[in-house]
């Protein structure tokens, strides 16, 4: 007999709502959330049961081992379950019972549910996060400690060598003393706790090509790189860029009622963590030679510098799913950055450095790095020169328009007005 189950799950317990053919009401029951309760539940399961459940902490958990024996198991999206989440009575009973409906009616969108490896770099990439953001917390104190104190750092890295030193000898009162050297022993613990999470994402992703290929872009490290890999998964499930871009929420938000259509901010929807990762790899890739730098340089005449480091993000994702679909390198990768980059890798993953002539490309060759990107450049604009014209694409502000107030204090001109 065909049955449906929806299961609200929580910390302790799964709510239950079954559906049998011919029933008006479901039975409803729960069980403890724990592996053993679950794997008692599973074997109860046959392969024409389906089971429907919402995307929580331990949802993946559940998928795993109830899709042993069920034959349907569907992690639907919460985003888009507008019915339980706009519901006027919402109980764990309603949410398990409007689960069970919209599975039976086949109207639950349903989640991707990553394999094993990518699922287990999502959490290390996420462990290493926290990692990074507990550390950045024990920085700022020492700037606190410091501030409050009306001292300036003479260093300039405060937290590198000399700047460890002049922290030891510098005059403070004793309960601020304790206080900073307690965050000194945090930090150093903290360093130490990145530093080998670094290399369990080295081993991890090391012999994997599309991490290797995503080095090829400047301004994207290891950790960015496994980043966009535990987010992505598998490209195939996307079948165009914007649909990427959906995905990392970095699409512009529609509102549209009759015949006229406001777009917005981004909708900041989806992966929170790859997106901020894009983001920060735009910062670099605008300092550095190549194609998405000037296309940064035409945007920034009309937008301000976030907006234009947004869109700057958002080409980035586009040209990453180019890449890992078609199996290419990015065509203006700097040879001996990627080298490096690529040498540091292998140093975290095996703990010795390459030999000489282990790895693959040129010699280190700054110049000719910025060689390379300065052709891409000059590539860009010969392309929106070729397509569109002297004047650019519509809406863009002729080079030699002179900047308005706004747009003089983007782009660092100096003022009229003194």
């Amino acid at each position: 007999m065909n049955r449906v189950f929806g299961l609200d799950i929580h910390k302790h317990f799964a709510e239950v709502a079954l559906l049998q053919q011919g029933d008006l009401q479901p039975r409803r029951f729960r069980f403890p959330a724990t592996a053993k309760e679950v794997r008692a539940f599973a074997v109860r399961l046959g392969p024409e049961d389906r089971v429907a459940l919402e995307s929580c902490t331990n949802a993946f958990a559940f998928h795993r081992l109830l899709s042993r024996h069920a034959g349907q198991v569907v992690v639907s999206n919460p985003l888009k379950t507008r019915v339980i989440a706009e519901a006027k009575v919402k109980t764990d009973k309603v949410d398990a019972e409007i689960l069970a409906r919209l599975l039976a009616a086949d109207f639950l969108p349903p989640v991707w549910v990553p394999d094993t490896a990518t699922d287990a770099l999502r959490h290390l990439v996420f462990h290493r996060q926290g990692l990074v953001h507990q550390r950045t917390q024990v920085r700022n104190r020492i700037h606190s400690i410091l501030h409050r104190n009306l001292l300036a750092p003479e260093v300039t890295d405060l937290f590198g060598k000399r700047g460890r030193d002049w922290l030891t000898v510098v005059a403070l009162p004793a309960q601020d003393r304790r206080l900073l050297e307690a965050d000194l022993r945090l930090m150093e613990f903290l360093e130490a706790e990145v530093a080998a999470a670094d290399q369990q994402v080295a081993r991890a992703v090391s012999a994997d090509p599309q991490v290797t290929r995503l080095l090829t872009i400047p301004g994207i490290s290891l950790t960015s790189a496994a980043a966009l890999k535990a987010a992505i998964g598998d490209i195939r499930r996307f079948k165009s860029p914007q649909h990427l871009v959906s995905y990392f929420g970095l699409n512009p938000s529609v509102h549209q009622s009759g015949q006229k259509a406001y777009t917005g901010h981004i909708s900041r929807r989806g992966r929170s963590h790859a997106r901020s990762v894009c983001v920060q790899a735009g910062h670099l890739l605008v300092r550095t030679p190549g194609p998405l730098r000037a296309f940064h340089q035409r945007l920034i005449r009309r937008k301000p510098y976030n907006v234009a480091i947004i869109a700057v993000a958002r080409k980035l994702v586009v040209l990453v799913w180019h890449m890992l679909t078609s199996e290419e390198d990015y065509h203006y990768s700097p040879p001996s950055s990627t080298r490096k980059k690529v040498a540091q890798v292998r140093q975290l993953a095996t703990g010795r450095r390459a030999r000489r002539g282990e790895l693959p490309g040129p010699v280190p060759d700054r110049v000719y790095d910025r060689e390379v990107g300065i052709q891409g450049e000059t590539d860009y604009r010969d392309f929106i020169n070729e397509r569109f014209g002297p004047q650019g694409p519509p809406g863009v502000e002729h080079p030699n328009r002179k900047p308005n107030v706004t747009q003089r204090k983007m782009t660092r001109l100096p003022s009229k007005n003194p």
